[in-house]
Protein backbone atom coordinates (compact mmCIF):
# COMPACT_ATOMS: atom_id res chain seq x y z
CA UNK A 1 0.00 0.00 0.00
CA UNK A 2 1.68 3.42 -1.29
CA UNK A 3 1.88 5.77 2.10
CA UNK A 4 -0.39 8.20 0.89
CA UNK A 5 -3.11 5.66 0.43
CA UNK A 6 -2.34 4.67 3.73
CA UNK A 7 -2.16 8.03 4.92
CA UNK A 8 -5.49 9.11 3.26
CA UNK A 9 -6.87 6.72 5.26
CA UNK A 10 -5.43 7.72 8.37
CA UNK A 11 -6.41 11.31 8.13
CA UNK A 12 -9.57 11.56 9.87
CA UNK A 13 -8.29 9.49 12.80
CA UNK A 14 -5.41 11.96 13.26
CA UNK A 15 -8.14 14.66 13.79
CA UNK A 16 -10.27 13.19 15.78
CA UNK A 17 -7.26 12.19 18.15
CA UNK A 18 -7.86 8.89 17.51
CA UNK A 19 -4.27 7.32 16.08
CA UNK A 20 -1.38 5.80 17.96
CA UNK A 21 1.60 8.79 18.48
CA UNK A 22 3.50 6.41 15.85
CA UNK A 23 0.76 6.92 13.50
CA UNK A 24 -0.26 10.12 14.26
CA UNK A 25 3.90 11.51 13.63
CA UNK A 26 3.65 9.59 10.44
CA UNK A 27 0.34 11.26 8.85
CA UNK A 28 2.00 14.64 10.19
CA UNK A 29 5.56 13.96 8.71
CA UNK A 30 3.67 12.77 5.50
CA UNK A 31 1.66 15.70 5.35
CA UNK A 32 3.71 18.49 5.63
CA UNK A 33 5.63 16.70 2.83
CA UNK A 34 2.89 15.77 0.26
CA UNK A 35 0.89 18.66 -1.26
CA UNK A 36 -2.04 15.96 -2.29
CA UNK A 37 -2.43 14.99 1.28
CA UNK A 38 -2.06 18.39 2.80
CA UNK A 39 -4.85 19.27 0.79
CA UNK A 40 -6.81 16.31 2.28
CA UNK A 41 -6.30 17.19 5.65
CA UNK A 42 -6.73 20.63 5.17
CA UNK A 43 -10.17 20.42 3.81
CA UNK A 44 -11.36 17.82 5.75
CA UNK A 45 -10.01 19.65 9.12
CA UNK A 46 -12.23 22.87 7.14
CA UNK A 47 -15.57 20.92 7.39
CA UNK A 48 -14.76 19.43 10.94
CA UNK A 49 -14.23 22.84 12.14
CA UNK A 50 -17.42 24.33 10.26
CA UNK A 51 -19.77 21.41 11.95
CA UNK A 52 -17.97 21.64 15.40
CA UNK A 53 -19.22 25.32 15.06
CA UNK A 54 -23.27 23.85 14.62
CA UNK A 55 -25.35 23.96 17.31
CA UNK A 56 -26.76 20.46 17.86
CA UNK A 57 -28.73 21.35 21.51
CA UNK A 58 -31.21 22.24 19.83
CA UNK A 59 -33.36 19.66 18.04
CA UNK A 60 -36.22 19.08 16.73
CA UNK A 61 -38.46 18.82 19.25
CA UNK A 62 -37.04 21.23 20.90
CA UNK A 63 -37.45 23.58 17.72
CA UNK A 64 -41.27 22.51 17.65
CA UNK A 65 -41.89 23.14 21.36
CA UNK A 66 -40.47 26.31 21.35
CA UNK A 67 -42.44 27.50 18.19
CA UNK A 68 -45.43 26.35 19.80
CA UNK A 69 -45.23 28.96 23.03
CA UNK A 70 -44.72 32.10 20.87
CA UNK A 71 -47.46 33.84 22.05
CA UNK A 72 -48.62 35.10 18.21
CA UNK A 73 -49.11 30.89 17.98
CA UNK A 74 -50.45 30.51 21.66
CA UNK A 75 -53.45 33.32 20.92
CA UNK A 76 -54.12 32.07 17.80
CA UNK A 77 -54.51 28.50 19.00
CA UNK A 78 -57.18 29.89 21.71
CA UNK A 79 -58.75 31.95 19.18
CA UNK A 80 -58.98 28.60 16.93
CA UNK A 81 -60.19 26.17 19.57
CA UNK A 82 -62.58 28.83 20.62
CA UNK A 83 -63.94 29.72 17.07
CA UNK A 84 -64.33 26.39 16.89
CA UNK A 85 -66.21 25.21 19.68
CA UNK A 86 -68.59 27.73 19.52
CA UNK A 87 -69.31 26.89 15.78
CA UNK A 88 -70.14 23.69 16.73
CA UNK A 89 -72.20 24.15 19.97
CA UNK A 90 -74.52 26.76 17.45
CA UNK A 91 -74.40 23.80 14.76
CA UNK A 92 -75.56 21.05 17.70
CA UNK A 93 -77.90 23.65 18.91
CA UNK A 94 -79.82 24.47 15.61
CA UNK A 95 -79.68 20.45 14.86
CA UNK A 96 -81.49 19.84 18.02
CA UNK A 97 -83.99 22.00 17.01
CA UNK A 98 -84.69 21.24 13.79
CA UNK A 99 -84.17 17.57 14.88
CA UNK A 100 -86.12 17.30 17.92
CA UNK A 101 -88.86 19.98 16.89
CA UNK A 102 -90.08 18.08 13.84
CA UNK A 103 -92.65 16.10 13.42
CA UNK A 104 -91.69 13.94 10.73
CA UNK A 105 -89.16 12.21 12.80
CA UNK A 106 -90.14 9.19 14.98
CA UNK A 107 -89.45 9.79 18.88
CA UNK A 108 -87.32 6.64 19.35
CA UNK A 109 -84.51 8.33 16.65
CA UNK A 110 -84.77 11.44 18.26
CA UNK A 111 -83.87 9.67 21.75
CA UNK A 112 -81.36 7.52 20.34
CA UNK A 113 -79.86 10.67 18.90
CA UNK A 114 -80.09 12.39 22.48
CA UNK A 115 -78.17 9.91 24.05
CA UNK A 116 -75.71 9.60 21.49
CA UNK A 117 -75.07 13.24 21.72
CA UNK A 118 -75.44 13.35 25.27
CA UNK A 119 -73.09 10.28 25.81
CA UNK A 120 -70.52 12.67 23.57
CA UNK A 121 -71.23 15.76 25.82
CA UNK A 122 -70.20 13.59 29.16
CA UNK A 123 -67.23 11.51 27.44
CA UNK A 124 -66.01 15.08 26.86
CA UNK A 125 -66.76 16.96 30.16
CA UNK A 126 -65.33 13.92 31.83
CA UNK A 127 -62.06 13.76 29.62
CA UNK A 128 -61.62 17.91 29.91
CA UNK A 129 -62.26 17.49 33.56
CA UNK A 130 -59.47 15.28 33.70
CA UNK A 131 -56.98 16.86 31.68
CA UNK A 132 -57.61 20.20 33.93
CA UNK A 133 -56.83 18.09 37.24
CA UNK A 134 -53.94 16.04 35.75
CA UNK A 135 -52.50 19.75 34.37
CA UNK A 136 -52.55 21.34 37.94
CA UNK A 137 -51.18 18.07 39.92
CA UNK A 138 -48.73 17.05 37.07
CA UNK A 139 -44.91 17.05 38.59
CA UNK A 140 -43.65 15.58 35.09
CA UNK A 141 -45.14 18.59 33.13
CA UNK A 142 -41.77 20.37 32.87
CA UNK A 143 -39.82 17.49 31.92
CA UNK A 144 -38.73 17.72 28.13
CA UNK A 145 -37.63 14.54 26.02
Amino acid sequence: MKLCDKTQELISGYLDNELTQQDSQMVRVHIESCDNCKSIYQDLYAIKKATSELDYRTTEAEKIHKLLQEPTAKNFSVIGWTLLIIGLIGLMIFQAFTFFFSDEVPVIIKLLAFAIEAGALALFISVLRQRLIAQKTDKYKKVQL
